[in-house]
C-alpha cells in the first residue's frame, strides 16, 4: 500500500527522474504534505545572469548570502496531485487503514515468513559530507516478489537483510524457497525482515549470485547510474544505494548503483552485449 503506483504525483523538479510519480509513503508518511502541500524558498541573487561578479566572490547562492542586499527569496507552494477520483481515493484510504491495522500488530515482532527468492543484491549505503563521500557494505538484501507472513499472502515486494555468515552457510539463489522466522520492520515504505532464525531452504536449481568479496570490490569501483535506470532491470551488477547527505542539510534518498562502475545505462557494454547475443539467437527475417 505504501508503494502503490498511480495515486500521487508532484511537480517538484527532484521527482522528474521518476516521471513526477511519488509513492503514498513519501507523501503521507515522510513529507506529510497531503492535502495541505508544502512550501519551498528558492534562494536567488539579483546579479545572477547579468554578467556581474558577486561582491563576496561566490559562484552560487548559499547560506552566506543571507545578509547581502542582492539576495532575495522566491516562495513556492506545491500540492501533491492525485489521478484518482473521489470514490477511488476513498477506497485507497480504506485499504490503507486496513493494511496499517494489520501491520500495527506485527511491526517490530518476529513473524513466520515463506517466499521464493527473486534477487540477491549488496546492501550499500553512501555517506555524503559536502564534497566527500564513502560507500559502506551493510550485508546483502534478498528480494521476494511476494511471500507469506504467517497465513497472510502479500502479493508485493518484500526484503530480507542478511550478513556474510548467512550467505556462506545457506548460499541462497534465485528460485530457492526460503522459510524462516524474522523481525518485520518498515524501512521508508519497504517491508523488510531481519535477524532470520529457523532457516530452511529448498533449492530451485539456480547458482548463487551473491559473493561477499565481489561486493566489496563493487562497493569501491561502483558508480551511480545517471540516466534511465529502467535499462538496468534484471542486471546482476545493479543495486539500490541508500544515500545519506549529512551537510549542508541532512537528507535521505535512494539511487541505482552499478557495481561495474558504468554511469550511463544507454552505453553500457554489458547491456549492449546481451542485446547482440539475443539478436544472434533471434535474427530478423529479411
Amino acid at each position: 500500500m505504501y508503494k502503490t503506483k498511480g495515486v500521487f504525483r508532484c511537480n517538484h523538479p527532484l521527482h522528474k527522474r521518476f516521471g513526477y510519480e511519488v509513492s503514498p509513503y513519501f507523501i503521507l508518511k515522510y513529507k506529510k504534505c497531503y492535502p495541505e502541500g508544502c512550501v519551498e524558498f528558492l534562494w536567488r541573487c539579483r546579479l545572477s545572469g547579468k554578467g556581474k561578479k558577486c561582491p563576496r566572490g561566490y559562484q552560487h547562492v548559499g547560506r552566506n548570502c543571507f545578509s547581502c542586499k542582492q539576495y532575495y527569496e522566491i516562495k513556492v507552494c506545491r500540492s501533491p496531485e492525485t489521478g484518482l477520483d473521489e470514490k477511488e481515493l476513498s477506497r485507497f484510504f480504506a485499504k490503507l487503514d486496513e493494511f496499517e491495522f494489520w501491520l500495527s500488530d506485527l511491526e517490530g515482532k518476529r513473524v513466520a515468513f515463506s517466499g521464493t527468492i527473486a534477487e540477491l543484491n549488496p546492501s550499500l549505503q553512501m555517506i555524503r559530507d559536502n564534497n566527500r563521500s564513502s560507500v559502506r557494505l551493510n550485508g546483502f538484501i534478498i528480494s521476494f516478489d511476494s511471500g507469506h507472513i504467517g497465513y497472510d499472502l502479500l502479493d508485493d515486494p518484500l526484503y530480507l537483510r542478511v550478513g556474510s555468515t548467512f550467505l556462506a552457510r545457506w548460499r541462497p539463489a534465485p528460485g530457492d524457497q526460503l522459510d524462516c522466522r524474522a523481525i518485520l520492520t518498515i524501512e521508508r515504505g519497504r517491508m523488510v525482515l531481519s535477524k532470520a532464525t529457523g532457516v530452511e531452504i529448498s533449492r530451485g536449481g539456480s547458482e548463487p549470485l551473491a559473493d561477499f568479496s565481489k561486493a566489496l570490490v563493487g562497493r569501491a569501483t561502483g558508480r551511480i547510474v545517471q540516466d534511465d535506470i529502467r535499462l538496468c532491470r534484471y542486471c546482476p551488477y545493479g543495486s539500490l544505494l541508500d544515500v545519506c547527505d549529512i551537510r549542508p542539510k541532512e537528507n535521505h534518498y535512494r539511487r541505482f548503483y552499478c557495481l561495474k562502475g558504468i554511469e550511463y545505462a544507454e552505453s553500457c557494454p554489458i547491456r549492449l552485449s546481451r542485446l547482440l547475443d539475443e539478436a544472434k539467437l533471434n535474427p530478423a527475417e529479411v
